[in-house]
């Protein structure tokens, strides 16, 4: 998956994201407002998190930032400057790779380890309203537990954290209620001591739109792209 350089920091925060290319992302958004639609919203999902994660010069995060990607033949590193601006140096770019989104997530898990960081999390881009210090309180967390969760409403999870690695993906059933309680449930088998995170949302249909709206409302402050793209879009009320 790349060379080796030398982490700056014990910790990797990865941001798992798809190339936002209508029809191919966003899909069952897609399916009721229209697949260029969701995509150019999920374009805005990404100038978000960009710029709210990427570290800022004299300003120190405590992880290192990396984009773990798919499909992995694409320009992932052109996409994200071209629509954030923002500066890449130092951001690692891991192509997503392995059967299906578990084995994905789990061999990016792994993969940080392999890496040399002492913990590795893995966020969502589905969530653009999500809080800065979220990630931060993972690594928190793990300083004193082996894996990391949080929580979204519909039964499945927007962060997955560990210490070392561990695999505890196996046999969880992704995109479905249970996912997160069945991840919860194969990390207490293994004996590992498990975190909770702050619960929040995700945006996968149409419904979840109002919950996207009233988290941005007044202005739009917390995700001014996907704030612009709603009213653009024809998706504010």
């Amino acid at each position: 998956m790349g060379e080796r350089p030398r982490p700056a920091h014990d910790n990797l925060l990865l941001i798992a994201a798809r190339e936002p290319v209508a029809g191919a992302t966003k899909t069952r958004l897609g399916a009721a407002i229209g697949m260029e639609r969701a995509a150019s919203l999920y374009r805005a999902f990404l100038v978000d998190l960009a710029r709210r994660f990427t570290p800022q010069p004299g300003v120190d995060p405590d992880y290192d930032l990396g984009w773990a990607f798919t499909p992995a033949g694409c320009d992932f590193p052109g996409v994200i400057a071209a629509l954030s601006k923002t500066r890449c140096d130092g951001v690692r770019f891991v192509p997503q790779i392995g059967d299906g989104w578990g084995g994905r997530q789990t061999n990016l898990l792994r993969w940080g380890s392999a890496q040399g960081y002492a913990r590795t999390v893995l966020i969502a881009s589905d969530s653009p309203h999500l809080p800065a210090p979220i990630p931060v309180q993972a690594f928190a967390r793990l300083a004193d537990h082996d894996v990391a969760i949080g929580r979204v409403h519909d039964g499945g999870y927007y962060l997955i954290g560990v210490q070392g690695f561990h695999d505890v993906l196996s046999g969880v059933p992704m995109s479905t209620t249970g996912a997160a309680d069945a991840l919860c449930a194969r990390a207490e088998a293994l004996a590992l001591r498990v975190a909770a995170l702050p619960p929040t949302f995700d945006i996968d249909e149409v419904a979840d739109l109002a919950l996207l709206r009233q988290a941005l409302e007044p202005d739009g402050a917390t995700a001014p792209a996907t704030w612009a793209a709603l009213q653009e879009l024809g998706l504010a009320s």
